[in-house]
């Protein structure tokens, strides 16, 4: 697994990976085969996410040297810029991003793990946040608020 996890790190450093499959495959070159689901795990360990070149492409990154720990991810400020909107319906809060930061935002919000939230599911623009059924909305609004940049701007509100 460590040989494995140094040659990610190495491959995302030296090139611009842009998918999953295209990672496997430069893996696979240097002898070693995994499935998308391990290199979703190792991600989340390695806390890549996804960043935009100037062409509006998107490719992985390693977290700077500074934000290694779970702290400094908890302060990055990169996913709460890419999130466009975020709407609560009942006991979902759908939570739309720049294209391919979906990711880094799940990640942002499994690391803080509000009581409230029962799990996450990303996809590439979209992140979906399953709230328990005794939340209190304003509460976990508040919170949000605490790491979300300018959530009041972003937020959509609904009726229910």
């Amino acid at each position: 697994m460590n040989n494995r996890i140094e040659l990610i790190q190495q491959i995302i450093r030296e090139r611009k990976v842009r998918s999953q499959e295209e990672l496997a495959t430069l893996l696979a070159a240097e002898g070693i085969r995994t499935t998308q689901a391990t290199l979703s795990r190792d991600f989340k360990k390695l806390h890549i996410s996804k960043q935009h070149d100037a062409l509006g492409g998107a490719y992985y990154v390693l977290p700077e040297p500074a934000q290694t720990g779970q702290s400094a991810l908890l302060s990055s400020s990169r996913a709460g810029e890419s999130i466009v909107s975020l709407e609560i319906s009942g006991q979902l809060c759908v939570i739309k991003t720049l294209p391919g930061c979906a990711s880094m935002a799940g990640a942002l919000a499994d690391a803080h793990s509000h009581p409230a939230m029962m799990g996450t599911i990303a996809g590439d623009d979209t992140l979906l946040l399953m709230l328990r059924k005794d939340y209190v909305r304003n509460d976990f609004l508040a919170f949000l608020k605490r790491h979300i940049p300018n959530l009041d701007a972003k937020l959509i509100e609904t009726n229910d």
